[in-house]
């Protein structure tokens, strides 16, 4: 029965996150950041962002749109960070003796342990990964919070500051702002490759 709810509960989000893509929503959006209520909804939209698989630079650019680079980015990033939380803890509380899950954990144990567990956050931040697998993962591994919420912060400084900024610019709120320069990903391609290089080498030469 257990694996008939969670299989409906799967189902659920997958269909919430196709009839609530931002693209559909960018009306209800635009009401929202009008709104003397805007910080209270923003705070629910980070709330249930990763159930709808949203990813997190559409809210960094609607927080760039509402309050600009300065007051954003650092209202972003905090954000992120805590919409980052339910993924880590679903990672970290979940039961790991089925086959698929032990085997997520056990990976993600050995990468964390490779690259430290700041470093291997920031890495896989840098890089243009889904936020949820990360966030699980780093839970899984074993990761402690308060060095999940440093890497987090460190590895989504970047794409915070860019998509604030792009929000920023706007005279109408527009999901594409969440877009990131394509320069920009593969900057942060090769900055994942850099911390990562030594501790791949290291474990080859071994």
């Amino acid at each position: 029965m257990r694996r008939y709810l969670a299989g409906a509960a799967a189902a659920l989000v997958v269909a919430l996150a196709v009839l609530a893509r931002p693209s559909r929503a960018l009306d209800a959006l635009r009401v929202a950041v009008a709104s003397p209520w805007f910080p209270l909804v923003l705070v629910g939209l980070y709330a249930v962002r990763p159930f709808l698989a949203w990813p997190i630079s559409v809210l960094s650019a609607l927080v760039g749109f509402k309050y600009g680079l300065v007051v954003g980015v650092p209202v972003a990033l905090v954000g992120a960070l805590a919409t980052s939380l339910p993924a880590y803890a679903a990672g970290r509380y979940a039961p790991a003796d089925g086959l698929l899950v032990g085997r997520f954990s056990d990976g993600s144990r050995r990468f964390f342990a490779a690259t430290g567990d700041v470093r291997g956050l920031v890495a896989a931040r840098f890089a243009p990964t889904p936020a949820e697998p990360v966030s699980a993962a780093a839970g899984a591994g074993g990761v402690p919070l308060r060095s999940f919420a440093a890497g987090t912060l460190v590895g989504e400084l970047p794409w915070v500051v860019a998509t604030v900024a792009l929000g920023s610019g706007l005279d109408t709120f527009a999901v594409a702002a969440s877009s990131v320069d394509p320069l920009l990903l593969a900057v942060g391609v090769l900055a994942a490759a850099a911390l990562l290089g030594p501790v791949a080498y290291r474990e080859l030469a071994a």
